[in-house]
């Protein structure tokens, strides 16, 4: 389900952060602007201004909704560039961990192979299943 869920997918967070977008507002908010209207019944009058009441509060709610979203947007961003900061990192490491341990296993073939001819090499390996016998 790549762009359709945040779970630490690089590439699903940035999906979902492009895919972001808030509704245009429709154009029947427009008309916010306008007196409300004067002639007519009272009952006219009333409808009126409980029009241009909704349509505030409305318009107060489309511009929080778009604010979420973009804030939302920038965060699912940000952390898709921090998981991948991180991803770097922790590769980093591990190059630099896996070159430490390649080191000193070169530095133990050295120093196995420049052992004396006559000398003993210790074993590292014991034999499967048995254990090595006790001194008495």
């Amino acid at each position: 389900m790549p762009g359709t869920e945040i779970n630490g997918n690089i590439t699903a967070m940035s999906a979902v952060s492009q895919q972001l977008s808030a509704p245009d507002l429709p154009p029947s908010l427009a008309r916010l602007g306008t007196m409300p209207s004067l002639a007519g019944l009272f009952e006219g009058i009333a409808m009126s201004v409980l029009d241009k009441a909704a349509t505030a509060s409305m318009s107060a709610f489309m511009g929080k909704v778009t604010e979420d979203i973009a804030t939302f947007s920038g965060k699912t961003r940000t952390a898709a560039i921090t998981y991948s900061a991180a991803d770097v990192a922790s590769a980093l490491e591990l190059a630099n961990k896996a070159t430490k341990v390649i080191k000193q296993g070169v530095d133990f073939v050295k120093q196995s192979s420049a052992a004396q001819p006559g000398e003993e090499k210790p074993s590292t390996t014991e034999p499967s299943g048995e254990t090595p016998p006790a001194s008495v």
